[in-house]
């Protein structure tokens, strides 16, 4: 989204125009305030279709978020990429396209990788992570067959943790389809991971403002390790629910494999899905 932002700043008075496409992975991402909400909240300038029935999913045979299409000015398809990454690549064909009736155009330079984004610089490795958990999609560890969408259940850890890849609740919590939701009482959901960031799409069901404390291998998350919203106070690191998005957890300083654990502090935070990247700048690599 910063990339996007940036070159709508710079080349729309040119010419360049982008039409986002939103196609829900959820049913609540599908909703119409929702989506204004989150326009509104990352600054989104350019129209926004919201493609809720996939009826342009399905035309273009898309099968990843996000897709990128890029077209010059007769409507042929310049360039075609999948999931994140390649953004100067993408920027210096823009240039070109914008140069094809005015060779001599004076352009910015290409702009700069930002730091999270280090998976694409020159130097980079990335490790094999643990993969994306759909919430709904996943065997819950200690899952009984008595869970009932509609009413909470007490689940009870194993008590040797979760293997890699599985999630573990204990207290009350109800499943749905798409999501875990915390109940009453002080239940936690815990996971096992191997890899340096993680994610997690939450909601807040009721609306409410929930705080959901945060622990990495049972102490609250090294500072060092915080992703961007994730926060400190007396009593630990944690996360404020506020708004159905993907907040950025955790964001180590090196590959491994850990233990997450998010405790809920109110019922109705509904988690969605976990998503991981393991990609770092070894010391001594050259700059990107």
């Amino acid at each position: 989204m910063p990339y996007l932002r940036e070159w709508y700043q710079r080349y729309r008075d040119d010419g360049f125009v982008i039409v986002g496409v939103h196609t829900p992975e959820f049913h609540f991402s599908g909703e119409h305030e929702n989506v204004a909400a989150a326009v509104k909240r990352l600054n989104v300038d350019w129209p926004v279709v919201l493609d809720d029935s996939f009826a342009i999913w399905k035309r273009y045979g898309n099968s990843v978020w996000p897709h990128e299409y890029l077209y010059d000015r007769n409507g042929k398809l310049v360039e075609s990429f999948e999931g994140e990454g390649g953004y100067q690549d993408t920027e210096a064909r823009i240039q070109a396209l914008l140069r094809t009736d005015r060779p001599g155009r004076k352009l910015p330079p290409i702009m700069a990788l930002l730091p999270q984004d280090s998976y694409d610089k020159a130097g980079a490795v990335c490790y094999p992570h643990t993969p994306e958990l759909l919430v709904g999609h996943q065997n819950i560890a200690d899952a009984t067959s008595q869970n009932d969408p509609a009413r909470d259940t007490n689940y009870s850890p194993s008590g040797g943790g979760p293997r890699d890849g599985a999630i573990e609740l204990a207290g009350y919590w109800h499943l749905t389809t798409e999501a875990a939701v915390s109940g009453e009482s002080g239940g936690s959901l815990a996971l096992r991971y191997h890899a340096i960031q993680l994610v997690a799409v939450i909601k807040p069901e009721s609306g409410r403002t929930t705080r959901v404390e945060v622990t990495q291998d049972g102490k609250p998350v090294p500072k060092e390790a915080a992703g961007k919203d994730l926060r400190y106070d007396a009593g630990g690191s944690y996360v404020t629910v506020d708004a159905p998005r993907a907040y950025d957890i955790i964001m180590n300083d090196r590959y491994g494999q850990h233990e997450i654990k998010l405790a809920p502090k109110g019922e109705g935070v509904g988690f969605y899905d976990f998503a991981f990247e393991s990609c770092e700048i070894p010391k001594g690599a050259p700059p990107g």
